[in-house]
């Protein structure tokens, strides 16, 4: 009995000593790679976890609020595609971006987004919502819709058709980052024609699109804060005529907002060539 006791222990000694070693090895390689501040993660991966954090963006819950980053090149706009209304073809008509991408359509509405077709910058082509997320393939998903519907439509409603849109794109390409723009204001003159076109109505529903984000676990991006003036509405330098759409310099005023409130534009981190997230100091 002795035999084969001392004969069992020869033989799971090698077994324990190895898994050991291993166990060490691996203790040791995290530690070195803790301490470079490298993290293996998929390169293929969405970049934003619900629960990403970093000096630039605010964690709301389980979505994030774009704040102020490091300004960034045009090409950071390639693989992204704007969804909007007659607001956002104006980013196309004024050829703010080389290359730029969007789909819209005049008087498009939340509530009316997934059963229309648009407009597509590169074909000139009228595609459904599927359709077009299908042919562009974007990485970032920039989306503005409301102002057409505010003035008729109860927030609660838009904001219920806003949620089936984004589930939608969230079901069609779900790799894919969705920003959501805040409406921006209107003239003064324009909501003392019209009441529903208050201040306190485009507070109330960008308050909602804020919730929504943190709800859904996607990206804010209040657009609405560069463009409001003490009074709460939009500065007759940025707006067209008619006081709802922007004019030139208004367009041009986005453009720049969006160049420096990005996606991890200013990440403390990177990814190197070997798949590796690395400090990026």
């Amino acid at each position: 009995m002795e035999g084969f006791r001392r004969s069992m222990w020869l033989l799971i000694l090698p077994v324990l000593f190895c898994a050991g070693m291993l166990a060490l090895s691996l203790l040791t390689d995290a530690g070195i790679l803790a301490k470079r501040g490298f993290i293996k993660i998929d390169r293929n991966a969405a970049v934003a976890p619900e629960n990403y954090s970093e000096e630039t963006e605010e964690i709301v819950g389980g979505g994030i609020e774009i704040s102020l980053t490091e300004p960034v090149t045009e090409d950071y706009f390639n693989d992204a595609l704007f969804l909007g209304d007659s607001i956002t073809s104006g980013l196309t008509i004024y050829d703010m971006f080389d290359g730029f991408n969007a789909i819209y359509k005049v008087g498009v509405s939340p509530m009316t987004a997934t059963s229309i077709s648009f407009t597509t910058t590169a074909t000139g082509n009228d595609l459904t919502l599927t359709e077009a997320v299908r042919y562009y393939n974007p990485r970032k998903l920039y989306i503005m819709l409301g102002t057409n519907g505010i003035n008729w439509a109860s927030t609660n409603d838009l904001l219920s058709g806003y949620r089936k849109l984004v589930k939608v794109l969230k079901d069609e390409n779900p790799d894919c980052m969705i920003i959501v723009q805040s409406i921006p204001p209107v003239a003064k003159w324009v909501a003392e024609k019209d009441r529903n076109f208050s201040k306190e109505n485009f507070d109330d529903y960008n308050a909602g699109l804020r919730q929504m984000c943190i709800d859904m676990g996607i990206y804010f991006l209040d657009i609405n804060a560069a463009f409001t003036t003490e009074d709460g509405y939009l500065s007759s330098d940025y707006s067209a005529p008619d006081g709802i759409h922007f004019g030139y310099v208004g367009y041009q005023k986005w453009y720049d907002y969006l160049m420096c409130h990005t996606v991890h534009g200013s990440s403390a981190y990177c990814i190197g060539e070997d798949g590796f997230l690395k400090c990026n100091n």
